[in-house]
């Protein structure tokens, strides 16, 4: 079981500590906290929530891997998406690419 912090540092030592007083065995990789045993996503959640962390989301990725994110929005982040065909991009690029769905 992989659970990526998001290259958050800080969030993986924590999350590592909670689950070492919860008795689940696990190691630092990087920002990946690995463990051998199956890790609940109510777990995390409430990680999530014992560390005050109302922003952040817990994403299964795989069947084996969990991702903790602060989702936000495409046009948060300078993105758009194609509403035909959902390819992302910046917006002038997003803008050409529609008129090749018109055939312009």
């Amino acid at each position: 079981m992989i659970i990526d912090c998001a290259q958050n540092s800080a969030l993986a030592k924590e999350l590592l500590f909670f689950l070492s007083q919860k008795e689940i065995s696990a190691r630092l990789s990087d920002d990946l906290v690995v463990s051998e045993k199956k890790i609940s996503k109510n777990i995390l959640e409430l990680f999530l929530k014992e560390t005050d962390r109302s922003k952040h989301k817990v994403t299964p990725f795989d069947s084996d891997t969990f991702v903790i994110v602060i989702q936000k929005d495409l046009e948060d982040i300078g993105l758009e998406s194609c509403e035909f065909c959902g390819y992302t991009s910046h917006h002038d690029l997003v803008d050409v690419h529609r008129r090749t769905h018109q055939g312009l």
